[in-house]
């Protein structure tokens, strides 16, 4: 069997109106024989098992699940959006769940060291349903180390401000360089 995002795309719509149905995707029975791991509140919500021989279809992609009451999309909590992660950042450690399901699954998970990400967005509106598959790029307006950097430079900047106090500029780039990594905040 060959393993893809288009694949398990297409397994979705041979149950479509069960997918519309459903209160939450997570209750969704996802094709496992095209799934690698499953999890619920970490990130990523399923993975594509890796093909072993095949060029065209590599498999392994991430997929972050995203239910909502309207067409907009929902906040990501557990990861910052992008188009691919590094598997060994998703990884962590020896008992990491995701890590034991993947090789249960057979996967030579380091083979595929940059795993490409999507989002399947469900949004319900009434009666109606939208369902989009949408490939992690379309969120990257700026790089995941400038959003973090930027950001932590603008409540740095603003709490300097209110309390009077001064750092000089040299502080000010070390603190944005080391506080510009996802990775970081995810131990936490």
């Amino acid at each position: 069997m060959i393993y893809s995002i288009y694949h398990f795309f297409h397994s979705i719509t041979k149950q479509k109106q069960l997918f519309k149905k459903l209160k939450r995707l997570e209750q969704f029975p996802f094709d496992k024989t095209i799934l690698s791991c499953r999890n619920d509140g970490i990130f990523p919500d399923l993975a594509v098992r890796l093909n072993k021989d095949n060029k065209i279809f590599t498999g392994g992609e991430l997929i972050e699940l995203k239910d909502s009451r309207s067409y907009t999309v929902s906040s990501f909590n557990s990861t910052i959006p992008s188009r691919t992660k590094k598997i060994e950042d998703i990884i962590l450690g020896k008992s990491s769940i995701i890590k034991q399901q993947m090789e249960k699954a057979g996967n030579d998970i380091f083979s595929l060291p940059t795993r490409d990400v999507f989002y399947l967005i469900r949004g319900k509106k009434g009666a109606h349903t939208k369902v989009c598959l949408v490939y992690g790029s379309f969120f990257e307006t700026i790089s995941v180390k400038n959003l973090i950097s930027q950001s932590f430079y603008q409540v740095l900047t603003e709490r300097l401000k209110e309390s009077g106090k001064e750092i000089s500029e040299e502080l000010k780039e070390i603190l944005m360089s080391v506080l510009s990594q996802q990775e970081s905040f995810s131990k936490v």
